[in-house]
């Protein structure tokens, strides 16, 4: 506070710069010094002066500081006494103000001031087109947009003219490695995409020079092989020139289809280029010009470089990009041959790609459909590809289509019936297969195929399955008997022996069951299993179409968030890690819970060392982890609030155990405002082997309600595991010297599709190190030995770190893998073996 008061200059430009750093906008300390920065932005204070505090506020500045000093910056935006460098930094403290509290600018006062800025220099021209896009970004989302605005659109075409036709008459000191001011030229292509066509001529002539001399500029320069630097600064310019042209596309008085081929010609040579950044980037803004009509054909030309993009790009983010195109740009014409392309990459896609992947090729497989056979066909292939991405709302869909095409019928039941053959079907299939064969087995009657052969079909899967595949084959089992009554004495044990069972849904169905069956009343039979009647066809009502859509939506939203905010590293952690889901229920209609044992073992399960700890619509914990490489492991935990209520007195209660001691840092309540984010930290220290995960408690206020919300930390004892390196001979001896020994068998959800990838992956889950066993045993491939060395900290008073070396031994089979952990130390061993077992519980 002195240092900002004191009238020395070097003084007051620290006391300015710790403020900046040290200070948020809560802080206690930046109400006090409110009054002395009011005064050095007075008019009659020295510019350099009305800088630093300008610079200040528009960094840590707040809803209290745009209470009190928002007229003063207006002030010197908008009485004409400032030069450029105050009124550049004017307008960027102005936005932060007007972000805090909105409520507080006078608009119309403001904005014409500021729009007539977009003529003056560029470097003020940049700023208050700036501010611009931030006051028009928020009154879009309140309509309607203020008449003070309309003055933008012919200003800003006119400067965007001047910057793409006239930069030779400009300095060089504007020039970025050739080319004239190009975030300037960003930001007024942004700019426009916010607001309607040009009305008058003259403004939509000036535009249409600067798009064609920006798209025939950037082909002649591109070709040149010119420096890295030079070439982002034109792509910036030329991808913001392809989202106007898609933006006014979408509007029905566009006209300049000129401009749309010539978007599409260049976007095709760019998903050919080497540069990742923009093969991305060019394949994203393909996806949305190939929704405005007219444009697909010239994208068709494409489709051999997407498809490459798709199987051979290194890049997972440039692969979805590629799977969205061909979605986009599939028809009837090469229906067909897309799905095929995508159920082949199916087999070797990543884990992280595969359920969108699934849910497009069922949408596509439906859509286009000459044959609903073969959709039938497409599905069942799914299921047999990748059976535990199949997601409920495509089996109904499937059940859906067959019930409501009577044609269809027969053939579904048939192949479903050759299916269920296999000795290993997935869950999906089954039950698939049981509804349909359940549903139509009058149309299997055949001189092969009776009753009691369906019937031991079904009853071959049915010890084998989950508790609700079992409910919904004894609804099959049912039906069966209402066409064939000869099962009805079958049949009836099997509910007699399930009237007891755990499951509610069973115990309640093979009660009711047991009742209808024994009664031997046929016109009872008849009237209660009846064959389902059709399902309303509604095309809005198709759950499939409305995910993707809200995919898209989602990522759009978030790509564009990102680009205005610039968010930070870690704030991406927690905003998309992912993010997959911003909550589908309001939030006055939500509520809080504990955390599921999916999200527990998903956190487990991740190569990346993060995800989420918790979420729904209202917050979400994410945390980011450092693990396996000492007897510490460390953890930073981000809580967003996503809900539009404060998050009061947030407390982390962890209860540190013999085996392991957590400390938490901040310990002191956290804050969180509506839609914002704080981190905590935790550090763990092991001191033995752990056997069960530390839970924790987090309470916080949410309104007027207390909420406590109880979560399993991913504290396992494989975290403090280090890789060792190992031969396989020394493997052989050490396993042969060291008896401590646990082991189990382990059954998987589904079979183990790439074994190389599946080995990657939990070698790297494990913090193990992978011994080479070529020559050592007879069949390595199916192997998979790891060596490592367990930390610990001693609590005496010497503080020494223990450390125990494990061996760990797992044979591959199909769906099964048998895990031999063996040490020093029994409890050691059946501590590995447990986490593994954590590891692998839902895979």
């Amino acid at each position: 506070m002195q240092l900002i008061t004191s009238k020395t200059y070097s003084e007051k430009k620290t006391g300015y710069t710790v403020a900046s750093i040290m200070f948020n906008e809560k802080h206690e300390l930046l109400t006090m010094i409110t009054q002395s920065v009011k005064h050095d932005l007075n008019k009659e204070t020295p510019e350099a002066v009305q800088s630093l505090a300008l610079s200040m506020v528009a960094n840590v500045g707040g809803r209290t500081m745009s209470d009190s000093l928002w007229k003063d910056v207006c002030a010197l935006l908008t009485q004409g006494f400032s030069r450029g460098t105050v009124r550049k930094k004017a307008c960027l403290c102005l936005l932060r103000l007007f972000k805090k509290a909105p409520e507080n600018i006078e608009i119309d006062a403001v904005a014409p001031k500021v729009i007539s800025m977009i003529n003056d220099d560029f470097g003020v021209a940049l700023c208050a087109i700036t501010l611009t896009i931030g006051l028009i970004e928020y009154y879009i989302a309140r309509p309607p947009l203020p008449s003070a605005f309309k003055e933008v659109v012919s200003r800003t075409c006119n400067l965007l003219r001047q910057l793409a036709l006239d930069g030779s008459r400009h300095r060089d000191e504007y020039k970025y490695y050739g080319t004239l001011c190009p975030w300037l030229q960003v930001k007024c292509l942004r700019l426009l995409q916010y607001l309607p066509m040009p009305k008058e001529k003259d403004d939509k002539q000036r535009l249409d020079e600067a798009l064609v001399k920006i798209l025939s500029t950037e082909k002649k320069k591109s070709s040149k092989g010119s420096r890295a630097n030079k070439s982002n600064a034109d792509h910036a310019i030329l991808f913001e020139c392809i989202n106007l042209i898609i933006h006014y596309a979408q509007t029905d008085n566009f006209s300049d289809k000129h401009l749309l081929e010539k978007a599409a010609s260049l976007l095709g040579r760019f998903v050919a280029l080497k540069e990742a950044n923009i093969r991305y980037l060019g394949l994203d803004a393909m996806a949305r010009l190939a929704k405005v009509d007219g444009t697909l054909a010239k994208i068709k030309e494409q489709l051999t470089t997407i498809q490459y993009s798709l199987h051979k790009d290194l890049d997972i983010s440039i692969r979805k990009r590629a799977l969205d195109m061909l979605f986009v740009m599939c028809d009837e014409t090469n229906a067909p041959k897309i799905i095929q392309e995508l159920l082949v990459f199916l087999q070797s896609a990543e884990y992280a790609i595969r359920e969108e992947l699934v849910l497009k090729i069922a949408i596509l497989a439906e859509r286009f459909a000459t044959d609903l056979r073969w959709y039938i066909d497409v599905i069942l292939k799914l299921m047999t590809l990748a059976g535990n991405y199949v997601s409920e709302d495509i089996w109904y869909r499937v059940i859906q289509i067959v019930t409501n095409n009577d044609r269809l019928q027969k053939y579904a039941a048939l192949t479903m019936y050759k299916a269920l053959q296999k000795k290993s079907v997935h869950e999906n299939g089954i039950k698939v297969g049981g509804y349909i064969i359940g549903e139509f087995c009058d149309q299997l009657l055949s001189k092969k195929i009776g009753g009691r052969d369906l019937f031991n079909l079904l009853h071959g899967h049915f010890s084998t399955s989950s508790p609700s595949t079992q409910a919904l084959l004894l609804s099959a089992f049912i039906k069966l008997a209402n066409t064939f009554s000869e099962l009805r004495p079958i049949i009836g044990p099997i509910f007699e022996q399930f009237k007891g069972h755990a499951d509610i849904e069973i115990q309640q169905r093979a009660c009711e069951y047991s009742v209808i069956n024994n009664s031997n009343d046929d016109s009872l039979m008849d009237s209660v299993f009846e064959v389902m009647p059709v399902f309303e066809r509604d095309e809005k009502e198709n759950t499939l179409i409305a995910r993707v859509e809200k995919d898209t939506k989602r990522r759009a939203v978030d790509v564009e968030k990102k680009a205005r905010e610039g968010q930070a590293e870690d704030e991406d952690e927690d905003d998309d890690s992912g993010d997959e889901d911003s909550g589908d229920d309001d939030d006055e209609d939500a509520e809080f819970g504990d955390q599921t044992p999916e999200e527990f073992q998903a956190l487990l399960q991740s190569v990346s060392g993060s995800g989420y700890l918790y979420k729904n619509s209202l917050l979400q914990i994410g945390v980011k982890m450092i693990a396996g490489v000492s007897h510490e492991m460390k953890m930073k935990i981000f809580y967003g609030n996503k809900s539009d209520l404060h998050i009061e007195d947030l407390t982390c209660s962890v209860q540190s155990t013999p085996d392991v001691t957590i400390l938490l840092s901040p310990k002191d309540p956290i804050t969180i405002d509506a839609k914002e984010q704080k981190a905590q930290f935790l550090l763990a220290k092991c001191h033995r082997p752990i056997l069960n995960a530390p839970r924790v408690a987090i309470k916080f206020l949410h309104g007027d309600e207390t909420v406590t919300i109880q979560c399993q930390l991913p504290i396992i004892s494989t975290q403090f595991v280090k890789g060792r390196l190992c031969d396989g001979q020394k493997f052989i001896d050490l396993w042969k010297q060291w008896p401590k020994e646990s082991k189990e068998v382990i059954k998987l959800g589904e079979d183990i599709d790439d074994t190389n990838a599946f080995k990657d992956r939990l070698q790297k889950q494990l913090h193990c190190e992978k011994v080479d066993m070529d020559g050592i045993v007879a069949k390595p491939d199916s192997i998979l030995c790891l060596a490592g060395t367990f930390e610990a900290l001693r609590t005496d008073s010497t503080g020494d770190v223990i450390k125990m070396p494990i061996l760990a031994r797992l044979q591959l089979k199909s769906s099964v893998v048998q895990v031999v952990v063996r040490s020093q130390n029994s409890a050691l061993s059946a501590a590995v073996l447990n986490s593994v077992k954590v590891i692998l519980a839902s895979v």
